[in-house]
Order: structure tokens, then sequence, then C-alpha cells
């Protein structure tokens, strides 16, 4: 009997050891999680993509912000001097009203620092490419017709815009437009009309519902006094406007400016006159950007 013991125990000691030797090796450093593998694996993730997106080159220069009072006038300026495109769509600037310190009454007191984010678009999301900028406004455009102004990218049409006098924009959007003169169509007008397009200034809609040079109103004549041929005054009011630069010219190699406007739509300024910080943050919050001034 107690040989049979001795044999059954020596079995279980030796079962005890083959089971340490197969087993894996435990890792101290491991921490227990309910979500297992999935959440250590999601966590390199976002602190991979986290740490990319905060190694692009974007700087920050005040433009305006220190002497424009009015939403709609003041601006920031972002620049990207990387190598690489960079979506700022969603992204964060913050003032430095959390900095300073308000006299309120008898006492001195500290308020929140105003935060904005840059929006996206109809059209898509805001893409800074190497070597663009984009134009940072507080506010809004508040003219809505003919146009309602979003932010957008300038192109070589945006200059119709910035010519019409119920527009506003600062600093002003770039006039590059295509010369009338070399308009696709007009080397087939009669003379009086071509001669009309050859005269017409790039960037300028012309105005029609005029007074001829007797001073009578009639619906194709021109600030000049001029009256078109129909066919004429069709053809002038389809090409020389915003919308119909875009129909005929939104293919063309140069079509894209490299600025941004991108407003924000604040009802009040977002800088200080003075003392202020200027601080741009990425969608995961890491700080991209400061300036103070």
């Amino acid at each position: 009997m107690k040989s049979s013991s001795n044999l059954d125990a020596f079995l279980i000691i030796a079962f005890l050891v083959f089971v340490m030797l197969v087993s894996p090796p435990q890792d101290s450093n491991k921490k227990e999680s309910g979500f297992g593998l999935s959440t250590v694996s999601r966590s390199s993730i976002l602190n991979k993509d986290s740490q990319a997106e905060g190694s692009h080159r974007i700087s920050i220069s005040a433009g305006n912000a220190p002497y424009k009072y009015q939403s709609y006038q003041e601006y920031i300026i972002l620049d990207n001097w990387g190598e690489n495109s960079v979506d700022v769509t969603g992204w964060q600037l913050k003032n430095g009203k959390d900095k300073r310190v308000y006299r309120v009454g008898t006492g001195l007191q500290r308020f929140s620092a105003d935060v904005a984010i840059i929006p996206r678009t109809s059209s898509g999301d805001i893409i800074l490419g190497k070597g663009e900028r984009a134009i940072v406004t507080s506010g809004a455009i508040a003219v809505k017709t003919p146009y309602k102004i979003e932010s957008f990218k300038e192109n070589i049409c945006t200059g119709y815009i910035e010519a019409l006098p119920d527009y506003a924009f600062e600093p002003p959007l770039m006039q590059n437009c295509p010369d009338p003169e070399d308009e696709l169509g007009v080397e087939n007008l009669e003379r009086e009309c071509r001669l009309y397009v050859e005269r017409l200034s790039p960037c300028r809609t012309p105005l029609f519902n005029q007074k001829d040079q007797y001073g009578y109103r009639c619906e194709n004549c021109t600030e000049r006094g001029q009256i078109l041929s129909e066919s004429c005054a069709a053809f002038v009011k389809e090409h020389f406007n915003y919308n119909g630069c875009l129909k005929y010219h939104g293919n063309d190699e140069n079509f894209s400016g490299r600025t941004w406007r991108i407003f924000l739509g604040r009802g009040w300024e977002m800088w200080a006159e003075d003392y202020e910080t200027i601080e741009l943050f990425d969608r995961f919050g890491n700080l991209v950007a400061s300036q103070s001034y």
C-alpha cells in the first residue's frame, strides 16, 4: 500500500512539472482589460495617428486681429510650410482670454477662453496644400444675394464677387479673372458686340436695364448707355459673371488659387487688441501652432 501511495505521489508531481514546462510564460506587465486585444490595438492606432497629425508644419500670423473689432473684418492667417497637404477641418482655434485678468466691479476675475472650430464646407473638407494659406475670418459675410458666402478656396472666378459693390472682403479677394476678349466665342460675335466685349474689364459683371443715350431705360441697355442686340446681350449675360465664369472656366488648369477663405461665423471679435495668444489644435487636441502679441 505504501509503495502504491509513493507511486501515486510521484505521478502527481511529474504531471505538475510537465504542466509548468509546457505552459507559456505570463507577461507581468500586461494589464487586464474587459476589451482584450482590441482595446490595446485601437489605442496604438490612435496614438500613431495623433503623432502623425501633430507633426504638420502650420504657422499662425495675427493678420489684422490686433486692430480690427468687427468680426466680419477680423482675420488671422494659417500657412502650411510642410511637404504634405493638411486637412484642417474640425481643428480648433482658441484665444487667450483665460490667460488674462479682468476687473469686474471692485475685484479681478478670469474668464474661459473662446474656442472656434474650423467648419466643413458644403463641398467637402478644408485641405491646405503644400505652400497654401488660409485667411480665417472671425465672423461671416452677411450679404446673401446674389451669392451666399461660406468657406471657399479662391479661384480665377472669385474676383467677380470681390468686384460687386455689396461684398467686402478683408483682405480683398484676388482679381485674376480671364480676359473677356479671350473668351471662347467672342470671335463669332458681330462687330459692335465684339468691340463692347473687348472693352470690358476682367472680373466686372456688366450692368443691364440701364438708360440709353436719350435717358430711357431698356432691358439691353448697358451702363455706358449702349444698346446691345439680343444675341449680344445674351452672350454677355451668360459669360461675364461669377456663375458664367465657373461654367466655362471651372476645368481650366489654373482655376484654383492657393488661398482659402475660412469663416468662423462669430457675431463678435475673437482676438483681443493686445496681450493675446492664438492657439491652434488638431482633432486630437494636440497643440499645432501658437502666436502671441
